[in-house]
């Protein structure tokens, strides 16, 4: 008997105390985006797998570019200028190519156009690079086409619509920022010269 308790108990206690998660989806079926608020590509995938079980035939690619973020992201920080719409942020991080791997970031610092170009001479890639677009939502773009710490700057405003309760002012934040995030993926896309096609 004490053996079966200590196997019933070894089986059942994993199980006893759940984890209760709230990852955001948008699916935006005018301009055919799937958006995973996730903090990390395996958060993103267990969604896309549920998406999958629920649904028979959700016709999922992923984005793809025709210009490298990582290679556009260099660009723009080699000519101190951002694509139109955007302005270039005080946050990056900058990765040799080479087998050492050696890493420059800067955190809310003055990207300074001589070190960059010294650094960009030197052989590192951008990897991460803060954006605004339009003076309106503030964000990192990867060198892998993640869009993360997205902010809202003028977007929502926290004064109007005070007589909402939770549930509603959810409603209206997300069809806001849903509504925002819509043109700048366009715009987004648009400064990596657009999509490539599928082979």
């Amino acid at each position: 008997m004490k053996d079966l308790k200590e196997r019933v108990t070894d089986e059942l206690l994993p199980r006893a105390f759940g984890v209760k998660r709230l990852t955001h989806v948008w699916i935006d079926t005018v301009n055919r985006w799937l958006v995973i608020d996730a903090s990390s590509p395996a958060r993103a995938d267990e969604v896309i797998k549920l998406l999958l079980k629920c649904c028979d035939k959700i016709p999922l690619e992923s984005l793809r570019v025709k210009t490298s973020p990582q290679a556009a992201m260099t660009g723009w920080l080699a000519g101190n200028e951002a694509p139109k719409g955007f302005t270039i942020d005080q946050d990056t991080e900058l990765k040799s190519a080479n087998e050492d791997k050696s890493t420059v970031r800067y955190v809310r610092h003055t990207l300074e156009p001589d070190d960059i170009q010294k650094h960009i001479a030197a052989g590192k890639l951008c990897t991460k690079l803060a954006l605004t677009w339009n003076d309106r939502v503030s964000f990192v773009l990867t060198d892998t086409l993640t869009i993360k710490r997205i902010k809202p700057l003028d977007v929502l405003d926290d004064d109007k619509d005070k007589g909402m309760n939770e549930e509603e002012r959810f409603d209206a934040d997300f069809a806001l920022m849903t509504g925002e995030l819509a043109t700048l993926i366009d715009d987004l896309v648009f400064a990596l010269d657009g999509e490539a096609q599928s082979s």
